[in-house]
């Protein structure tokens, strides 16, 4: 494990720095982590500014904007103070209430329709960065958080289950190491949660304690995982794809990339597939992981292509993001694919002329991208355009 700590080491570094350049005092304001997700005709989507949004496609328009800010004498609130509290992950919603966790440490449930802090948690003090995007299940709202500060000459990581109407405590789990940016998948009264340090744990939803099943990899996994069946798929810094079945102490298969599997994979009808970042998106048999074909980005891009973002299904297309800015849409079933030209132009232009790191939504058969220029894109895939609709830095 020496060679794996090294790394884990070498990754916190650099993507600490990447964070660190986002938040309030950082050297670069990059733009466009969180994610977009669409609840009753409405797109939310977090910003790195500090900003909750709730925008209407339709229009389009701002329907409410809500900062979220940290007080110079320190502890969080919710309002225009000095400091504004990033956001990494999607927003999650259910029923009337959106949830977002901020960088700074604290989970808020905003009113859906108004906007307004429903509540916040912890009420002092913070719970650790929270990087990943929280989950919502059975009246649970769960999210995984890390503590910058050291206790017992150790640092913390810990999944969290709060109440999702009033945000009162339920639990939080016993330390799962040093850092914990994934966001956990729950099925039934099992939590499972993957960790840079090369766990996939099980815990209670009751209780938050550790269940008698784990994995234990040579190496750390690098995304969240995904739950097929009674099959972990999730990816690894070893540029390994891992199908793990619950229960088991050895991998079911192992399927290599060219670099890291960053992004959760996305499973259907008994097939993975799993964007890489060495630009490639993968389809794999579920079962066997056997190789059913490639889509090799890099060969629309004069640069090296990566996919930060998971694909999405919709309709008969995979819809994928690269981090160049290009989208490109693949048949599922063959692997062939082409890259969605820029408002129907036929140049070499890129799709989006920004990078897109963000997780993408879908609704009736459009795909919506928040690319790292702070803008809401419109990609309609029948048509084969994408469509600038809505920037997210010119809101109040």
């Amino acid at each position: 494990m020496k060679q794996t700590k090294i790394l884990l080491l070498i990754v916190f570094s650099l993507l600490s720095l990447v964070l660190a350049s986002c938040v309030p005092g950082g050297a670069q304001p990059a733009q466009g982590w969180s994610g977009t997700v669409f609840h009753d005709d409405i797109i939310y989507v977090g910003s790195i500014g500090g900003k909750v949004m709730a925008v209407n496609p339709s229009t389009p328009s701002l329907e409410w904007s809500s900062t979220i800010a940290v007080p110079s004498g320190g502890g969080m609130s919710c309002g225009q103070t000095s400091a504004l509290a990033a956001i990494y992950g999607t927003p999650a919603v259910d029923g009337d209430l959106v949830y977002v966790g901020s960088y700074s440490g604290k989970l808020y449930a905003l009113n859906a329709a108004t906007g307004a802090v429903r509540w916040d948690y912890p009420k002092e003090g913070d719970m650790g960065s929270i990087v990943a995007s929280p989950l919502v299940a059975n009246g649970v709202v769960y999210v995984c958080s890390s503590e910058d500060k050291e206790s017992d000459n150790e640092k913390h990581s810990r999944v969290h289950a709060l109440d999702t109407t009033y945000g009162e405590f339920r639990w939080k789990s016993d330390s799962l190491g040093e850092k914990l940016w994934t966001t956990p998948v729950v099925e039934g009264d099992v939590i499972y949660v993957s960790t840079f340090d090369g766990h996939v744990y099980t815990l209670s939803t009751e209780t938050g304690n550790l269940l008698p099943w784990n994995f234990e990899a040579e190496v750390g996994f690098v995304s969240s995982p995904m739950l097929y069946e009674d099959t972990i798929f999730v990816g690894s810094f070893n540029h390994d794809l891992y199908a793990i079945k619950v229960g088991s102490d050895k991998p079911l298969w192992k399927f290599p990339g060219g670099n890291w599997f960053w992004a959760t994979p996305v499973v259907k009808d008994g097939v993975v597939y799993a964007g890489c970042l060495d630009g490639k998106i993968y389809a794999i048999d579920a079962g066997t992981g056997e190789g059913l074909w490639k889509f090799n980005a890099n060969d629309f891009v004069e640069k090296k292509e990566h996919i930060v973002a998971s694909p999405v299904l919709v309709d008969d297309s995979l819809v994928v993001a690269g981090e160049s800015g290009n989208v490109y849409v693949i048949n599922p079933k063959t692997g062939i694919g082409e890259r969605v030209r820029n408002l129907g132009t036929t140049t070499g232009e890129y799709t989006i002329n920004a990078p897109v790191r963000a997780s993408l939504c879908t609704h009736e058969g459009m795909v919506y991208i928040h690319a790292q220029d702070d803008w809401l894109y419109l990609v309609d895939i029948k048509q084969n355009r994408v469509d600038k609709f809505f920037s997210l830095a010119s809101s109040p």
